[in-house]
């Protein structure tokens, strides 16, 4: 449609600039001076029209170079409509001879010369308009007085016809002409293009045009006729340039600088928003894969995120398998199973962003020599972005997105966001790396620290633990049940502070340390006493444990107890659970001369003895703690219960109660005692 538009728009403009010079060819014949008048005045008026238009827009126009043709326009009008004026035959000016005319053109040219040479310097200059307008304006006057009044300016014609300065003049004005070319071409980029076009146009023409003038010696000659011929036609190019396309296309002319900066302002805004839009998503990512500790899970969400960021048509992630890479994860891509073994051939592209340890972005994969040709093809990507993901300073996978279609391709923001992805994964990776050490740790820890029998020669017994790291499945908090000696049977609960790998490994100490001074016919507070200054020495500053030692003589039901600053324990009989005051002493590990006193509880066959850490009654949800109250409600419903559902039901109520908001390790221990057989 535009095709056949400019076509036909070309074809009727050649058939009026056919008829036109028809016309003016005629009135040549008819007269001269007709022919010279209508040339001139076409001249004179598209002169005006540029001055006016480029003139009252000046506030608007950033363009400097149109700004200093509009006011030269207007003084080189002003010395054609002159040399009009004074042509011979005109009778406006009786008694001008006839070199006057000659010697205004010549001036003129040289105006309009200089302006075109001068105008590309000042592009990126603002310029005073009024004192470009005083500057025009006094060069015309220069000018006129000096031809008209003074008589100083070279003759132009003399008797035998054109004079050498004539010549020589039109010469020069044609190499400035030529010069204004070249500057208005190396300013390219400051025009719009229809724009530059034209103006290149009527500078060239008008160079032939001024060339031609250098060499007529008849007025009624052929050089003369094609000499103004192309001057109108330079005129006409210059009016299509200036007035024609800023009144159908204003931006193009008049405002292409405020249209530019509009538009490098929405696409600058577009670009922050786009990146504002990768950044938002990144943060989702990085909360999606920041919620699990499992690697297949981490390299799922952070795919399927990115892939739609991104707005990839496919996406994979591959790892490495000894030489070559496996693919893991595919988003959309068919043909590709995941189990797909890719070599350094089939897979060009993962061992080049292996390789280079930063994205790489391939806009055609059928002319890139980093992508296997046959591979892209049988999958149909057209261009394709890899980004390694590394931990350690290795590079265990990649991440790749591709495009199908030629008419989209991956932006520069698209590369950022994925480098800034590949250092989120590799850091979900390193925890989860992390995690997995600590989790075999803890695994080590649980199994030496909460092995504890079901049961003991004449006592029942139930346990239960919770710990609040995630990363350990024991923490500060341990239990133990062992036989001091005949009927009597030990029995700890202990607490270290802190949480984690960290308080498993000092609580570890501890019960190693009061296991080692528990021999037989020791009392509880000796115990404690002995343990205490040992652990002064063995825990590491700042560190301290709190802990309840009982033995339990089967054969009596008698508990002895003591406590080193641990939570009371319960007593739960058929008539209700009461706590008693444990008379608690200093905690373990920070005083070395601190002593210790102890209780006695008398216990018959089917009482229940309970023990646990503060890390039950401290449980939270929101501001509200569990609490000791509901520990003895929850006892006095189960208080008939076997040890060990006692227990179960502690923990189950207190897990309801605080959800997932685990402050503090927990660990409950009960016992009863059994029937003689």
């Amino acid at each position: 449609m535009d095709t056949r538009r400019n076509l036909r728009d070309g074809l009727t403009g050649s058939l009026i600039a056919g008829a036109v010079l028809a016309l003016l060819y005629a009135a040549r014949l008819e007269s001269y001076l007709l022919f010279h008048s209508l040339a001139e005045l076409f001249a004179i008026i598209v002169s005006a029209g540029i001055f006016m238009i480029l003139w009252n827009s000046r506030r608007f126009v950033e363009n400097q170079y149109l700004l200093i043709l509009g006011v030269a326009s207007l003084a080189v009008g002003f010395l054609d409509m002159v040399h009009l004026l004074t042509y011979k035959g005109m009778g406006v000016f009786p008694g001008v001879s006839t070199d006057v005319p000659t010697q205004l053109w010549v001036a003129a040219r040289g105006l309009q010369a200089i302006a075109l040479v001068v105008a590309p310097a000042f592009l990126r200059k603002k310029l005073n308009m009024g004192l470009l307008l005083s500057i025009w304006t006094m060069a015309v006057v220069l000018t006129l007085a000096a031809i008209l009044w003074w008589q100083v300016f070279p003759s132009c014609l003399g008797s035998e016809g054109l004079t050498t300065f004539k010549v020589i003049a039109e010469y020069v004005i044609s190499a400035l002409f030529l010069i204004a070319l070249i500057l208005l071409r190396g300013n390219a980029e400051r025009f719009q293009p229809q724009l530059l076009k034209l103006l290149s146009r009527s500078i060239g023409i008008t160079v032939l045009s001024e060339l031609c003038f250098t060499l007529y010696t008849d007025p009624y000659g052929p050089f003369n006729l094609f000499g103004h011929y192309l001057r109108i036609l330079a005129v006409y190019l210059l009016y299509k340039a200036i007035i024609e396309t800023a009144l159908n296309e204003p931006n193009a002319v008049l405002f292409r600088e405020l249209d530019e900066t509009n538009r490098t302002l929405r696409e600058r805004e577009a670009r922050i928003r786009r990146e504002a839009e990768l950044a938002q998503t990144l943060s989702v990512i990085d909360a999606a894969v920041g919620s699990t500790l499992d690697l297949d899970q981490i390299l799922s969400r952070a795919l399927l995120g990115a892939a739609e960021a991104v707005h990839a048509d496919t996406a994979a992630i591959s790892v490495r398998e000894g030489a070559r890479w496996r693919v893991s994860h595919v988003y959309r891509l068919t043909g590709l199973p995941v189990g797909t073994l890719l070599d350094e051939k089939e897979g060009r592209h993962l061992f080049e962003a292996a390789a280079q340890h930063a994205p790489v972005m391939v806009r055609d994969t059928m002319h890139d020599a980093r992508v296997n040709t046959a591979f892209a093809e049988r999958l149909g990507i057209h261009s394709l972005l890899t980004v390694p993901l590394s931990s350690g300073g290795q590079v265990f996978g990649i991440l790749t997105f591709h495009l199908r279609s030629p008419e989209r391709e991956f932006r520069d923001s698209d590369r950022e966001f994925a480098a800034r992805l590949a250092i989120s994964l590799a850091l979900a990776f390193e925890n989860a790396r992390m995690y997995t050490a600590q989790r075999e740790i803890a695994d080590t820890l649980q199994g030496a620290m909460l092995t504890f029998p079901d049961a003991l020669p004449g006592l029942a017994l139930g346990h239960a633990y919770r710990s609040a790291d995630e990363l350990a499945l024991s923490g500060g908090d341990f239990y133990d049940a062992f036989v001091l000696d005949d009927d009597r049977i030990a029995l700890v609960l202990g607490d270290v502070a802190g949480k984690g790998i960290a308080a498993a490994a000092a609580s570890s100490t501890v019960r190693t340390t009061l296991h080692a001074f528990s021999v037989p016919g020791a009392r509880p507070s000796d115990v404690l006493a002995s343990a205490n200054e040992a652990l002064v020495r063995l825990l590491p500053e700042s560190v301290f444990a709190t802990a309840t030692y009982a033995i339990v003589d089967t054969a009596t039901g008698i508990v002895d107890l003591c406590s080193a600053g641990h939570p009371d324990p319960f007593v739960c009989t058929s008539t209700g659970c009461i706590s008693h005051d444990a008379l608690r002493n200093r905690p373990l590990g920070i005083w070395p001369d601190a002593t210790f006193e102890e209780f006695q509880i008398k216990m018959n066959v089917g009482d229940a003895f309970v023990m646990f850490s503060d890390g039950l009654p401290d449980a939270r949800r929101g501001r509200e703690f569990f609490g000791e109250e509901r520990i003895h409600q929850i006892l006095d419903t189960m208080r008939d219960a076997a040890p060990q559902l006692i227990v179960d039901s502690l923990m189950r109520e207190v897990t309801a109660f605080s959800g997932e908001q685990h402050t503090d390790d927990i660990a409950i221990l009960a016992a009863s005692v059994l029937p003689a057989h």
